[in-house]
């Protein structure tokens, strides 16, 4: 007899049983206690909590609220917390938290992250309108006086990643005073995409700060800072970005202003302002103050292509040897041991590293028996990653700051010990890489002196800044830290490429210098002060450059590349499906050429769009070195790492052939969601679960259980007649459809 699905998972809950609830928090004596410790505020404990119960009523009712009293540069802050996990057996919230400034009770921001327990599965994605209406709503409500000094800011999408569902509907306006924008000052709204809720709110704001008067703007100054900074032509790498041919990840070539990203222009001089408002001519602020002419000829990898790197990881015990081979190049002897693995993630490159520990039995025997150095090996190249002093950093003001004769070396000196540490473990990388020039160093009391070196990669005789070796010195001429960076990437050569000219005229036709207040930082703390500063600076929130072959204004936000054009969608508004095809269009998610919202999905379509909901992240094709097992899908493909991940995960079965570009039928797609959901173990159970449609008998005897479970959660559904048509192509309209539904048990699934 086949039982029914709430029947069946009625069962299993009574064989694996329910989670327990968990004690209430703190006690009111403990509370009482605790107020007591913090003494007297203006917004008192009680207001405290009482304001967050009144902003988030359903979801704090019958929560005891963790609060405490805290510090920041502009005052005190009530700090509120509370953690969920998963509750009898329902996962909810699982984190909020929330700031309140304990002088004026002001909401300074809030955070919270959904599981499904407060989204219906099965609803609509809000949209983006309805998203900013919500977000609008909210700010007015809780910082009416500041947002009535603000404008929203174009084009801010901090959170989104390309390629990936949309989680957040991000939010942001800059306070504006004299009619000109305040650097630092405004207010960040996100709201969640499936339920349509606020979860996250910051605003800053200096409240006592005295903006000065504009003057009138000189004319040609873009020329002026154009000219005497230079366009310098260099690699960039755009998150997202797709493998070429070869199977390696593609730089683009990007004309960008030769300047450090902090770039403030002084109005009445045309002088650049550094972060402290000193005054350095323009010819003086270049971020490299000479450039090689870039080489021309063949493109060039940094190093062997996918195919020819290592497929296994070097062992512990190699990497153990490699470490021990560093310490004593660089004059240290002792024990190491291994001290763990990890792995970095920067939206483009995964880095995977063994870390192994120097025991100094020296330093074991003084006072300070902490002291350890350690190293970072590659996992796949066996080289060596990073290196590490902890007692300089956690000893401040002792031991190692000074030489020996507790002098303190100058710049040349410091910049001679780092040459001649990277001539040690890198010699071969030496002549591949260009000083960036050093602006300005932060100085904070308490901390110790030392000397910063970045040297970025250069190919081609072209900068590639995600690349390269930084290096740090102390003022006692010891190397205290070092880190190499060294990806594979396919860099294109300069053919084609516009004259430096063309693309300075269409800089300064495009982009153009705005007034801008900025708040200087202050010499001997680490955040900006009170006083607010009137420059000059390039139109727009994210840095500009100009794509060096076609001319093309670029935004490179956080090394993101996109034009400055918006993408206008393809989905018929009158569709039946249009508002989950809108969501995938805005998540990146649709086919940019030939798009028919009724036209049937290829099986790796399926999978990239059933995975940026399954998944945050994973890794880019090469990097793990993990190859798929399919034999019909190319690591250059820009579906191979969705299909790999999924094999991984379990939602596909590798082996074989994937037969990417053919239709996914219905019942396959039911297989795939109901794996993605983690629902694989209990559809294999020797239980038959009911199937009510009118065509069961046509559906896979093995298929059942995972039709039935898709059907029976509502994901998916019959036609008019009661048929379920398992062997049907699916279209674009029912996956994005699908997916929007199941998204909420997707994230969830993922955690």
């Amino acid at each position: 007899m086949a039982l029914s699905l709430s029947a069946f998972l009625a069962v299993v809950i009574c064989a694996f049983g329910e989670a327990a609830i968990g004690e209430q928090a703190k006690s009111a004596v403990i509370a009482a206690e605790q107020e007591g410790k913090y003494g007297e505020t203006a917004f008192s404990r009680e207001k405290a909590v009482q304001k967050a119960r009144e902003m988030f009523p359903e979801l704090l009712e019958g929560k005891d609220v963790n609060i405490e009293l805290d510090g920041l540069p502009t005052g005190q802050i009530w700090r509120l917390e509370w953690d969920a996990g998963s509750v009898g057996g329902r996962r909810g919230v699982e984190h909020f938290s929330m700031m309140l400034d304990a002088e004026t009770g002001a909401l300074l921001n809030v955070y919270f992250s959904l599981g499904t327990g407060d989204i219906e599965s099965g609803a609509s994605p809000v949209t983006q309108e309805a998203a900013r209406q919500k977000a609008e709503e909210f700010a007015k409500k809780y910082r009416p006086a500041e947002f009535a000094s603000v404008r929203p800011v174009d084009g801010y999408d901090f959170y989104y990643q390309p390629g990936r569902m949309r989680e957040t509907y991000d939010f942001s306006w800059e306070r504006v005073e004299n009619g000109i924008p305040v650097d630092g000052d405004g207010i960040q709204v996100a709201v969640d995409a499936l339920s349509g809720n606020v979860v996250r709110f910051s605003a800053s704001w200096h409240d006592d700060a005295v903006f000065p008067e504009p003057d009138s703007l000189p004319e040609g100054l873009e020329r002026k800072v154009v000219k005497e900074l230079g366009l310098m032509l260099n690699y960039q790498m755009a998150e997202g970005r797709e493998p070429g041919p070869s199977g390696v990840l593609e730089a683009s070539l990007v004309y960008q202003l030769n300047s450090p990203s902090f770039l403030r222009i002084d109005p009445s001089s045309g002088d650049a302002l550094n972060p402290f408002g000193k005054k350095i001519p323009l010819g003086q602020y270049k971020l490299f103050p000479s450039l090689s002419v870039p080489a021309a000829g063949g493109s060039a990898t940094g190093m062997p292509g996918a195919a020819d790197r290592p497929a296994q990881k070097i062992s512990q015990a190699e990497a153990q040897k490699t470490a021990r081979e560093f310490f004593k190049k660089i004059g240290f002897e002792g024990e190491v041991t291994y001290s763990g693995g990890g792995s970095s993630d920067d939206g483009i490159f995964v880095d995977e590293e063994w870390s192994f520990t120097l025991k100094d039995e020296e330093s074991w025997k003084t006072v300070r028996p902490r002291r350890h150095r350690s190293v970072r090996i590659d996992t796949r190249t066996g080289e060596v990653k990073s290196y590490y002093d902890s007692d300089y950093f956690e000893y401040a003001g002792t031991g190692s700051g000074t030489g020996s004769a507790g002098q303190v070396v100058t710049r040349d000196v410091a910049r001679a010990k780092a040459m001649e540490f990277i001539r040690l473990v890198h010699p071969e990388k030496l002549g591949q890489v260009i000083e960036e020039q050093e602006h300005y160093e932060y100085s904070y009391p308490g901390s110790k002196e030392r000397h910063c070196f970045n040297f970025v990669r250069l190919v081609n005789g072209i900068p590639f800044t995600r690349d390269g070796i930084r290096i740090t010195v102390s003022d006692g001429g010891e190397i205290v830290s070092y880190n190499c960076d060294w990806h594979t990437v396919q860099f294109p050569d300069t053919t084609g490429v516009i004259t430096r000219e063309e693309a300075e005229r269409i800089f300064q036709e495009n982009i153009t210098l705005k007034p801008l207040y900025f708040f200087l930082q202050e010499e001997d703390k680490p955040w900006p002060g009170k006083r607010p500063v009137l420059s000059l600076a390039f139109d727009g929130y994210w840095s500009k450059g100009i794509d060096a072959r076609t001319g093309q204004p670029l935004v490179m936000d956080w090394q993101k590349i996109r034009t400055e054009k918006k993408v206008t969608s393809m989905v018929p508004q009158e569709h039946w499906a249009a508002t989950s095809l809108t969501f995938l269009a805005g998540s990146g998610l649709l086919p940019e050429e030939g798009f028919d919202p009724d036209g049937p999905v290829s099986r790796k379509d399926a999978v990239r769009v059933l995975m940026s909901a399954n998944v945050k992240t994973y890794h880019s094709p090469g990097e793990d070195g993990e190859a798929s097992s399919f034999g019909d899908i190319a690591p250059n493909d820009r579906d191979y790492a969705a299909i790999r991940a999924a094999e991984q995960m379990g939602i596909l079965e590798g082996g074989g052939h994937f037969s990417p570009e053919q239709p996914v039928t219905r019942e396959t797609l039911a297989i795939w969601l109901v794996r993605a959901l983690g629902y694989k173990e209990i559809a294999n159970m020797p239980v038959k679960i009911e199937l009510k449609m009118a065509d069961a008998e046509l559906v896979n005897e093995n298929s059942r259980n995972y039709v039935a479970i898709a059907c029976g959660l509502g994901l998916m559904q019959g036609d008019e007649n009661g048929l379920f048509r398992p062997a049907d192509q699916v279209t674009w309209a029912e996956l994005a459809v699908l997916v929007t539904k199941a998204a909420p048990r997707l994230r969830a699934a993922r955690w």
